[in-house]
């Protein structure tokens, strides 16, 4: 019996605004979208940082992607639940393909409300980022 187990779980801010609404054949809208995680650092080779900041490319699809694409800016508080996948980078001329890993989205959590979010409210027990 395989064991087959791909889940990440990430929080951080849109790191820029999200792209354009796509729909694909299937007629499913779809949403890309890149946050940045940041976390402390501490001990030694520092020098002089006080946090590292990693970038991860976020698609999601569905109802959600839609709701994503209203909602997100830049700076948005999110938290993000889903799976690792490789996708094709767009090939140009004759160059080798390249792929890259994102995170195939299941659940956006919204984490602090948004301006055209009316009564919206704060999530309780979460603990937002400054």
């Amino acid at each position: 019996m395989a064991l087959y187990y791909n889940r990440w779980s990430i929080n951080g801010r849109v790191a820029k605004d999200p792209g354009s609404l796509r729909y694909l054949p299937s007629g499913e809208a779809q949403l890309e979208f890149f946050i940045a995680h940041s976390r402390p650092l501490s001990g030694k080779g520092t020098t002089g940082k006080t946090e590292q900041v990693s970038f991860f490319e976020v698609v999601i699809r569905g109802p959600q992607a839609e709701s994503c694409a209203t909602y997100l800016r830049k700076g948005s508080p999110v938290f993000v639940e889903g799976e690792a996948r490789q996708m094709p980078y767009p090939s140009h001329g004759d160059a080798p393909p390249k792929k890259r890993v994102v995170l195939q989205a299941r659940h956006v959590y919204f984490l602090a409300p948004g301006i055209d979010m009316p009564a919206a409210e704060e999530p309780s027990g979460v603990e937002i980022p400054e």
